[in-house]
């Protein structure tokens, strides 16, 4: 069983807005002035779908940018893959490196361009070893 929603031809006052999918105030300004409205009972508003329909087809024919120049109108709307790996380089374009080619930096390079990075000197650099457990070889005389 397929059921068919059916949308009303008539929208109320405070269905409408929503309907064009903005705020009541962008409405009252920018739609209200150019659609007719009717009475709906004592106090009721009602709107035509339909001529909302039209007026936000009109609206979307005045108001939207051609995004493509001429020169682009050539060229594919999309990046195909291959040139979006290329704009972001290998790391970016997923697994793109293998873990043959990729070598992690060692601590040991670590540390150094921290030191390098805060300006420390090399005796500060044993230090640091002596306060992870790394022994050095005691110094011959």
């Amino acid at each position: 069983m397929n059921k068919h929603l059916v949308q009303p031809r008539i929208l109320r006052a405070y269905q409408a807005p929503g309907y064009l999918g903005m705020c009541r105030d962008v409405f009252n300004r920018t739609v209200r002035p150019y659609v007719r409205e009717f009475p709906i009972g004592q106090q009721g508003i009602g709107f035509d779908r339909l001529e909302l329909d039209q007026w936000a087809d009109a609206y979307i024919a005045a108001h939207s940018i051609d995004k493509r120049t001429t020169a682009e109108s050539a060229s594919t709307p999309f990046d195909t893959p291959q040139s979006r790996r290329k704009k972001r380089g290998p790391v970016m374009a997923g697994w793109a490196t293998t873990t043959n080619s990729y070598k992690p930096p060692t601590s040991e390079e670590f540390y150094k361009l921290v030191d390098e990075l805060l300006g420390r000197s090399a005796d500060k650099k044993d230090r640091r070893r002596k306060k992870l457990g790394h022994q050095q070889p005691p110094a011959e005389e």
